[in-house]
């Protein structure tokens, strides 16, 4: 079974080199049978591929909390979706979060991952950027822009997969 990991590693301050050994921030679950941790294995159980990807990772702070929005299974299939976990530090130690995913297949929509954020031009409203397919495009990843936000007692959330018939 092939796995992927996320890494982390300090950078000086002029961006000229590291301080120290990477870290290892995520990994998939040690065991399958996890039923937290279960959505992270479904490419293996759906028996699209014999692949446990844990990968596109983006890290923001909000609130003095490092949020890891992490994308899990395959890329290329139906399962991708997109988890986050939480740490006061940049190098972890991360925990992942009860509610993911925060977005997988829905509807017309799957392989919902690789994503980043942004805000409204008044700085109000946070944004989830991500790729996705829909039935129509079949393997072609499309861009998606969806409303999220982290709730008060810390919980992220993103409002989708949306699109507009």
């Amino acid at each position: 079974m092939e796995e992927s990991w996320v890494y982390g590693v300090e950078l000086k301050t002029d961006f000229s080199g590291t301080i120290g050994a990477p870290v290892l921030l995520l990994r998939p679950p040690v065991k399958m049978g996890s039923i937290k941790e279960e959505w992270e294995s479904r490419s293996v159980t759906a028996k699209e591929v014999n692949r446990r990807w844990t990968e596109g990772s983006y890290i923001f702070k909000k609130d003095k909390i490092y949020y890891m929005m992490y994308s899990a299974n395959n890329f290329d299939g139906q399962n991708y979706a997109i988890g986050y976990a939480t740490s006061k530090s940049p190098l972890g130690p991360f925990k992942k979060a009860d509610n993911n995913p925060v977005l997988q297949r829905s509807g017309k929509v799957s392989g919902t991952g690789h994503n980043s954020i942004t805000y409204t031009p008044d700085g109000k409203q946070m944004l989830c950027v991500y790729h996705g397919r829909t039935e129509a495009t079949g393997h072609q990843r499309l861009v998606f822009i969806d409303k999220m936000e982290v709730a008060k007692d810390g919980r992220l959330m993103v409002h989708g997969p949306t699109m507009k018939d």
